[in-house]
C-alpha cells in the first residue's frame, strides 16, 4: 500500500509542473525600440525631482501576490522585481490529493503523508535534478487539511536561467519568456491566464 501510495503522488507531484501558467502564452509582443524610447524618455528629464523619483523607482524592490485556480490547482505566485528587473518568483501551489491515494490518506496523518512524499520525490531523477539546481528550491508538504502543496522558489539572481528552462521538470513553465519579460509584462501575462492581483 505504501509503495502505490508513493507512485501515485509522485505521479500527481510531477504533473503539477505541467500546470504553472505559460506566462509567454498570452504576454504581449513589446517591440525593443518602445523599451528603448521609455527608457531615454525617462532619463532625459530636465527635472531634479523626476530623475530622483526615477532613480527610486528603479531601486526600490517590490513585490506582488497573485492567486486563482488553473486546471484545479491554486495559486499564489508572488513576483518580487526591482525596475524592469524579475528577481525572484514563488508559487505556491495546493490540490487535491489524487483519488486513488484517498484510502491511504484517511488513514495517515499529514506529517506521515508528507514523509512518504518527500521519499518517494527523492527517487524521480526530473526533481532530484531541478531541486539540485542553484536558485531553484522546491518543496513538497500536505496540508492540515490533506491538501497537496508545493512551493517553488526561483531566484532569477542566482539561477542559470537557459540551464533550468532545459530540464523537463520546468518545461512548462517557459522560462525563456520569463528571462525576457519586463515585470509589468509578466504580471500581465499571469493574469490573462487567470491570476487576480491580491
Amino acid at each position: 500500500m505504501k509503495k502505490l501510495f508513493i507512485l501515485v503522488i509522485s505521479a500527481s507531484v510531477l504533473l503539477t509542473g505541467c500546470v504553472f501558467p505559460k506566462s509567454g502564452k498570452h504576454r504581449p509582443k513589446v517591440p525593443a525600440e518602445s523599451k528603448v524610447a521609455k527608457t531615454s524618455s525617462s532619463s532625459s528629464s530636465s527635472s531634479s525631482d523626476s530623475s530622483t523619483s526615477a532613480s527610486s523607482e528603479s531601486t526600490a524592490i517590490v513585490s506582488k501576490t497573485l492567486v486563482g485556480d488553473l486546471k484545479g490547482i491554486h495559486h499564489r505566485d508572488t513576483v518580487t522585481y526591482r525596475g524592469d528587473k524579475l528577481l525572484k518568483l514563488r508559487m505556491e501551489l495546493l490540490s487535491n490529493l489524487p483519488e486513488e491515494a484517498s484510502g491511504a490518506a484517511a488513514t495517515m496523518s499529514p506529517e506521515e503523508m508528507t514523509a512518504i512524499i518527500r521519499e518517494g520525490m527523492e527517487s524521480e531523477p526530473n526533481y532530484v535534478e531541478a531541486r539540485n539546481m542553484e536558485g531553484v528550491t522546491i518543496e513538497y508538504s500536505v496540508t492540515a487539511d490533506k491538501k497537496l502543496q508545493a512551493i517553488v522558489d526561483l531566484d532569477f539572481e542566482k539561477m542559470d536561467i537557459a540551464k533550468v528552462a532545459s530540464l523537463s521538470f520546468f518545461k512548462e513553465l517557459g522560462l525563456n519568456d520569463i528571462k525576457d519579460a519586463s515585470p509589468s509584462m509578466f504580471i500581465l501575462g499571469m493574469k490573462l491566464g487567470g491570476l487576480k492581483e491580491e
